[in-house]
């Protein structure tokens, strides 16, 4: 090889690693994993599982110390893989991790990602709002 396609090479490789591996590796370094059975509380077994979804939720710091963007929220990292698939109420098996993209100089960037499979939950019982027939109603 060359000296010019050394110096290239050796040039790539520097810019790769001062954007913290964002040309080569899709992910980031992984900061806190967490597991959990569901995203809300269930009542009760009799729910559909409708497929697996991921949601995510990003903050970007300035120079690595100054938030721009609004803070990490799970919330709507959970809204989001919900809302992907069709009838979707809520989610069991939810794993749920932080990773940190680094973009020397300019900053980083914390991605909150959610993964799990979206359910839909039967409704079991009447609503609440539903009004009680006559029949229901005992008589004293």
């Amino acid at each position: 090889m060359s000296r010019k396609g050394n110096k290239l090479l050796l040039l790539l490789f520097t810019l790769n690693n001062c954007l913290g591996g964002a040309l080569t590796d899709k992910g980031g370094a992984i900061i806190n994993i967490n597991h959990s059975t569901s995203a809300t509380i269930i009542r009760s077994e009799e729910y559909k599982t409708l497929g697996e979804s991921e949601g995510e939720s990003s903050t970007y710091y300035l120079l690595g110390l100054f938030p721009v963007t609004p803070p990490l929220n799970i919330d709507y990292a959970m809204s989001q893989a919900v809302q992907k698939i069709p009838n979707g109420s809520s989610m069991v098996n939810v794993r749920t991790w932080i990773e940190s993209h680094y973009y020397f100089p300019v900053g980083k960037v914390l991605v909150l990602k959610v993964k799990g499979q979206v359910i839909d939950l039967k409704q079991s019982l009447p609503l609440f709002d539903d009004p009680i027939s006559k029949k229901d109603i005992k008589k004293d």
